[in-house]
């Protein structure tokens, strides 16, 4: 009886084509909030934004840190980001940002940044393809040229602002399991 190649040619086509699946992750990354000391808070801080609170809530056990947003502004400042205002309170957005040109079209995204209890907050990116022809397409994922565009500068300037990159859920419990 001869054996057929199919199951071995199948295996070897499935392995490679799973090599250049590019690498996906979610369009958030997390950041956890870790208090400054004071003369450096202070001077962080943006008199005409006052000592506020990132929800504009009371300060209470669940309230983040009374600096939170004027860190989170500078750092997206820093690393190239205008802010803007939202319709929500509590956030904080981002202008549109081009991040990449290609022939047809460029990839352009906005980040808002919202808190998630009082020490961490999460960073969502909106990445859109705008075509020359004026028609825009939401790209449901962060691809690796993506985040390499601008990860790396907003991770280094909420770090330097006391926002420490946590990264995504897939991220964190990789390095859990290591």
């Amino acid at each position: 009886m001869k054996r057929s190649c199919a199951p071995t040619a199948l295996l070897a086509g499935l392995l490679l084509f799973s090599a250049c699946a590019p690498s996906l992750a979610p369009l958030y990354r997390d950041y956890d909030v870790v208090p400054l000391d004071t003369s450096r808070a202070a001077s962080l801080a943006d008199p005409a934004e006052g000592p506020e609170t990132l929800s504009g809530a009371p300060s209470d056990e669940r309230a983040p840190p009374a600096m939170a947003r004027p860190r989170i502004v500078a750092a997206l400042h820093e690393a190239g980001w205008d802010t803007t205002s939202t319709s929500l309170p509590h956030a904080v957005a981002t202008r549109e940002r081009v991040l990449q040109r290609w022939g047809l079209y460029r990839i352009v995204a906005y980040l808002e940044v919202a808190p998630l209890g009082r020490d961490h907050v999460r960073v969502y990116a909106h990445p859109f393809r705008k075509y020359v022809f004026g028609k825009a397409s939401k790209i449901p994922y962060l691809t690796r040229p993506i985040r390499s565009r601008f990860l790396p500068e907003l991770d280094e300037a909420f770090a330097k602002h006391g926002l420490q990159p946590v990264g995504t859920p897939f991220e964190r419990d990789d390095t859990a399991l290591r």
